[in-house]
């Protein structure tokens, strides 16, 4: 995992990105996601998730565990394999509840533990969580491009402030919580640009916030839906070696979810 640097990943100048967000546990998008990753791998090509792989909005269609135990293995068999954490790994770290509508995601997650776990659930969900921690919070491109899972945080000072965001730990922590939960209300246009010229890009692509497939905010941000969405379901196949000035830039990147029979 060389491209590590503390909780910051840094990707050279070559190949290209798949770059997904918030899966929360459909299992046919994941599977579907990782064959396309799979249809051009090598060794220049990576595969970027940007957290909430977990929690369906009910216990019915949730294969949360599936997907993690998924994401575990390619994570750790694989260092082009980069999954970040989203808020909703972030409450099984920190045991604080997490809710769609009213629905307690967090409490069913536990209850699809202790049904295929059963005694030993409080061991595998300590396992989970430690894998949590391992992971990283942001992705940082040669070309240019900061990827999170939401943000941006509005008092990050420098590239360090990423790098050892955690090294606050996961509670009390407001840089931290900024880049998990921050939705386009909780900033400004001000704060975008500032935010990405204190980490050196001119783009950020985030997930966190449905919508209809990708939206453009500020020419700096898009926001993009791949499974939980407003209707289209998108990713982004980003070239790792074109010179991105701003997210605009990255919309002919943008590539629909198709479902082949």
């Amino acid at each position: 995992m060389s491209n590590y640097n503390g909780k910051l990943v840094e990707l050279p100048k070559r190949g290209k990105a798949i770059v997904i967000t918030d899966i929360h546990g459909n299992l046919d998008d994941y599977d579907r996601y990782v064959d396309i990753w799979g249809e051009y791998k090598n060794d220049n090509n990576y595969f970027i998730i940007t957290g909430d792989f977990i929690h369906a909005m009910g216990k019915k269609d949730d294969k949360s565990i599936e997907i993690l135990d998924s994401v575990k293995q390619c994570w750790e068999n694989n260092e082009n394999f980069y999954p970040l954490i989203g808020n909703h790994e972030w409450s099984t770290i920190s045991d604080i509840s997490v809710y769609k509508g009213s629905i307690n995601q967090s409490l069913n997650f536990k209850e699809l533990l202790r049904e295929k776990f059963g005694s030993n659930w409080n061991k595998k969900l300590d396992e989970y969580q430690e894998f949590f921690k391992k992971l990283p919070i942001a992705i940082r491109t040669a070309n240019k491009v900061f990827i999170s899972h939401a943000g941006p945080a509005r008092n990050i000072k420098s590239l360090d402030d990423i790098i050892n965001i955690t090294d606050k730990g996961y509670l009390d922590n407001d840089n931290l919580y900024e880049i998990l939960w921050n939705r386009e209300e909780d900033y400004t246009e001000n704060d975008l640009k500032s935010f990405l010229r204190t980490v050196a890009c001119n783009a950020m692509i985030v997930g966190h916030t449905p919508v209809d497939g990708v939206k453009l905010i500020n020419d700096k941000q898009l926001i993009v839906s791949s499974s939980y969405s407003q209707g289209k379901k998108e990713y982004i196949e980003l070239d790792l070696e074109e010179k991105i000035r701003d997210a605009k830039d990255i919309l002919k990147m943008v590539k629909q979810l198709h479902w082949y029979s």
